[in-house]
């Protein structure tokens, strides 16, 4: 048949419809201009188009295929010989691509590669290679807009012609066209007769290659099914430019530039949706707008069809479009909200799908049910119950069909759209939440990879040793363990760790694993250490509640999960509450004989009487703990107990004994080659030294633990040693370079929910405030720290900013005032027998003393501080003592500078 037999087939069809062209493109939504067009036989028809057409016109199946059957014989007119002017159309060239659509955004980089392409191809190129672009993208990503925007804008460039050939890769109800009718086609559209058109594959590519030889031709080859129904569509010589478009990547065409097509970026999306909505109906700015863009996944096809559905509503208005964000927020009945009336992405899904092999689609349901992000290869193989090989080719598979994507090597993940399809009940029976124990197998072999994956990286991560667990029952009737990623040191299990806490997180929350308490349990204490290291504190403490609730509803009483979650509230500030579950684990762990888990409570427990002033029973704490480390020949332990005690030795005003513990301990964690406990006895080293006097070694040590800390990553490391700068600053007169550390240290503090870390912040940046002049900006700081101290029970910041509160308001205020919080400074320090802080605070009272006119209160207060001083060998010793030498000879106290 010839172009017109093609247009009388379809104009007979509709008129025997009884159908206008209008109402044939209302109905089908191929527009009036297309039916004009293809009717007249001035255009190859699409066979989405005709498939959209047969449709609409409800074609049997014979009267359809004599349609499609046209579609794909459609010949175009003869060529002349003659070549054109460079940039001029050849008067009789094919010109057969679809219309621009004025709907486009974004794609500037793509467009920009695609037309660069275009510039490399004519005739007689140094490169003697035809010009190739395969691009690929998921259903709806718009790809064959791109193709077609780029054809547009290169035209001028191929004066020979345009073709343009749909070859029915993706095609709803439509096999995939093959290589020879396709070569027929094009072979007609270049103006060879149909009887002078070989039989033979092989002919026909051979004639269609000369044809096109020496020519300026654009050839778009759209929604192409394979390499391998391309591959004889391709021309032989320089001068032409072929652009393919695929829901697959093309990797058998070895000459091609590949353009992979991702979703659009927000802005663009959003440009997108206002443009195709029309004018109103997307206010600028309008929240709503992002958030309805994110639902559809960024994608175009999924962003046109919500446009439609505001564009043909009752009305402009956001009200709509706030309306249309709330029926889209159902992720179940999405699918079903972005349908039109010719378009939807179930179809679109669908026919993706359908190209699978068996295998593949297996996979792509059972990755439907994965409940957590992007995904490795090692946890698909435990989920599909395959081998690591089988399940690393059929994800390329995937991702090549571009039903997955790779945003990390070596990860993958769902479009957003794709992934609510594959989850769908209509395509995956298996997420039916009816489906029964056997439908939970994926999903419990899921569970036990992460299990024995998390137990392995926490090796690396924890802070204190436990001993050896006993195998759960369900994981001793395993015949083999799952196989692991490589996880034999801290830098590949805290990497391991950060790209799997998302689905760590997601699967201990899932309801199928919730018959299962020992997974609850296991990944909660392997995922604690990593949690606090990054700061986590109120996720940490959520997620240790549920798995000691877990424990307890399956009666295992479980004292880790209760020490997990005394770390995380003590990390949080509320050291009552974590006094109070070390205490429960300590009575649990002595009663079942965990000599090592009662040694590990007794550490933890000191830690807290150290922070809220009980420093005696701190230290006989610690005292215990460090016998029962040694006994168990724990190192680690050993060395963390070590450390305590040296602050606790500070804290008791025993600072040259504090100096050789923990350069003790700072040697032990060099022979183990703890990074991390190398840079906590640095900081515990500097801080000591600086209240010395030795600021020169304290800022040396201060800046070698920095320097782990940044190499590791921790930001809590960070944030307390850039207090610990803060202070050096502070002292050598730096005061804007001290603010600056604090501030710093305040803001990463903050990030992490560091409480006791903010505190510690907000006093050194007030101090530096204070040294600055900015007396009201101090005192509020000040006043924060010591409302968030008192919030924590954390009695030595108390006392400190108490101190610092009450030399601000002797300079800003009635005496009396600041009297009182010197009082109540020196009560709290006598109280958690610390007497450097009870020195500070007998000075201050002291001064307010002298201040009210009371010589002997402040001869008597000064007295006895110098002898605190004195007896701790503080650098202050001097200084007060001068000042007690002036008042006692003058009378008078000299200038406190």
């Amino acid at each position: 048949m010839g172009a017109g037999t093609f247009g009388e087939l379809l104009r007979d069809c509709r008129l025997s419809a009884g159908w206008t062209q209008d109402e044939l493109a209302d109905r089908s939504g191929v527009s009036a201009h297309s039916i004009s067009v293809l009717e007249a036989g001035r255009r190859q028809p699409r066979l989405s188009s005709v498939s959209c057409l047969s449709e609409a016109l409800s074609l049997d199946p014979r009267r359809r295929e004599q349609l499609l059957a046209a579609a794909r014989t459609v010949s175009a007119p003869a060529h002349a010989a003659v070549a054109p002017e460079a940039g001029r159309q050849r008067p009789d060239a094919p010109s057969q691509l679809p219309y621009d659509t004025g709907l486009f955004t974004g794609r500037a980089r793509e467009l920009d590669q695609l037309l660069a392409l275009a510039g490399s191809a004519p005739a007689g190129s140094s490169s003697g290679v035809v010009a190739i672009s395969a691009i690929d993208g998921t259903g709806g990503v718009g790809t064959s807009a791109l193709a077609i925007r780029a054809g547009h804008r290169a035209r001028a460039r191929f004066p020979d012609g345009q073709l343009f050939l749909d070859l029915g890769g993706h095609t709803a109800g439509i096999p995939p066209v093959a290589p020879a009718d396709a070569l027929d086609w094009l072979l007609r559209s270049l103006g060879v007769p149909p009887q002078q058109i070989p039989e033979e594959l092989s002919t026909r590519a051979a004639l269609y290659r000369e044809r096109l030889a020496g020519t300026r031709t654009l050839i778009v080859l759209d929604n192409a099914a394979s390499g391998a129904q391309v591959r004889p569509l391709l021309p032989g010589a320089p001068g032409c430019l072929v652009l393919i478009t695929s829901r697959r990547r093309l990797t058998g065409l070895d000459d091609a530039h590949s353009l992979a097509i991702d979703v659009l970026p927000e802005a663009d999306a959003v440009a997108l949706l206002r443009e195709a909505a029309g004018p109103g109906r997307v206010p600028a700015g309008h929240p709503a707008a992002g958030e309805l863009v994110r639902l559809c996944g960024h994608l175009p096809l999924a962003i046109r069809i919500a446009a439609a559905l505001l564009r043909h509503h009752r009305g402009p208005g956001p009200e709509d479009l706030v309306d249309l964000v709330d029926r889209l927020r159902d992720e179940h009945r999405r699918p079903a909200h972005l349908t039109d009336e010719n378009r939807g992405l179930t179809a679109v899904f669908a026919t993706s799908f359908a190209a699978l092999a068996p295998e593949e689609q297996d996979l792509l349901r059972l990755l439907g049910l994965f409940p957590g992000h992007d995904v490795d290869t090692y946890a698909v193989a435990a989920l599909a119950g395959t081998d690591h090989p089988t399940a690393e080719r059929l994800l390329e598979s995937l991702l090549h069909h571009d039903l997955l994507v790779q945003r990390t090597p070596g990860r993958y993940l769902f479009h957003d759209l794709v992934g609510l399809h594959a989850r769908s009940p209509a395509e995956n029976p298996t997420a039916d939440p009816a489906r029964g124990t056997e439908g939970d197998a994926p999903l419990r072999r899921l569970a036990g990879y992460y299990k024995h994956a998390a137990a392995r990286a926490n090796e690396h991560l924890a802070r204190r040793t436990r001993p050896g667990r006993r195998p759960e029952p369900e994981q001793a009737a395993q015949a083999a363990l799952p196989v692991l990623p490589a996880l034999n040191d801290r830098t590949q299990a805290l990497a391991w760790m950060r790209g799997e806490q998302r689905n760590l997180l997601s699967l201990l929350g899932h309801p199928a694993l919730a018959a299962l308490p020992s997974f609850t349990v296991s990944v909660s204490t392997d995922l604690a250490a990593f949690l606090l290291l990054e700061g986590r504190w109120d996720q940490a403490a959520a997620l240790h509640r549920s798995a000691a609730t877990a424990a307890a509803a399956a009666g295992d009483r479980k004292a880790d999960t209760l020490c997990d979650l005394a770390r995380a509230r003590h990390a949080d500030g509320d050291h009552q509450a974590a006094a109070e579950l070390y205490e429960r684990a300590l009575a649990i762990h002595q009663e079942l004989g965990d000599q090592h888990g009662e040694a590990n409570d007794l550490h933890e427990l000191g830690r807290i009487r150290l922070l809220t002033g009980d420093v005696k029973e701190a230290a006989w704490l610690h005292e215990r703990a460090l016998a029962a480390f040694r006994a168990l020949g724990d190192r680690l332990g050993e060395a963390r107990v070590l450390c305590d005690l040296g602050r606790a030795r500070h804290s008791s005003g025993d600072s040259p004994g504090a100096v050789e513990l923990t350069s003790q301990v700072l040697a032990l964690y060099r022979t183990m080659g703890d990074r991390r406990g190398e840079a906590a006895a640095l900081h515990d080293l500097a801080h000591i030294l600086d209240d010395m006097g030795d600021r020169n070694s304290a800022g040396e040590f201060y800046q070698e633990a920095l320097t782990i800390h940044e190499a590791l990553n921790s930001v809590q490391g960070m944030a307390d040693t850039l207090r610990g700068l803060g202070r050096i600053r502070h002292a050598a007169g730096d005061h804007r370079g001290a603010a600056a550390l604090h501030q710093r240290s305040l803001d990463a503090c903050r990030k992490a929910g560091s409480r006791q870390g903010e505190a510690d912040s907000l006093l050194g940046l007030g101090r530096a405030h204070d040294a600055l002049g900015d007396s009201r900006d101090a005192i509020a700081l000040h006043q924060q720290a010591l409302a968030l101290y008192q919030e924590t029970g954390s009695r030595l910041g108390e006392t400190d900013s108490l101190l610092g509160l009450g030399a601000l308001t002797e300079r800003t205020a009635d005496p009396r005032a600041a009297l009182t919080l010197h009082r109540q400074a020196l009560a709290l320090a006598r109280d958690t027998r610390s007497p450097h802080h009870e020195a500070r605070a007998l000075e201050g009272t002291a001064r307010c003393a002298l201040a009210l006119g009371d010589r002997a209160a402040a001869l008597a207060d000064l007295e006895d501080a110098v002898a605190l001083y004195r007896r701790l060998g503080s650098p202050a010793a001097a200084h007060a003592a001068a000042r007690l030498a002036a008042l006692r000879q003058t009378g008078a106290e000299p200038d406190a500078s």
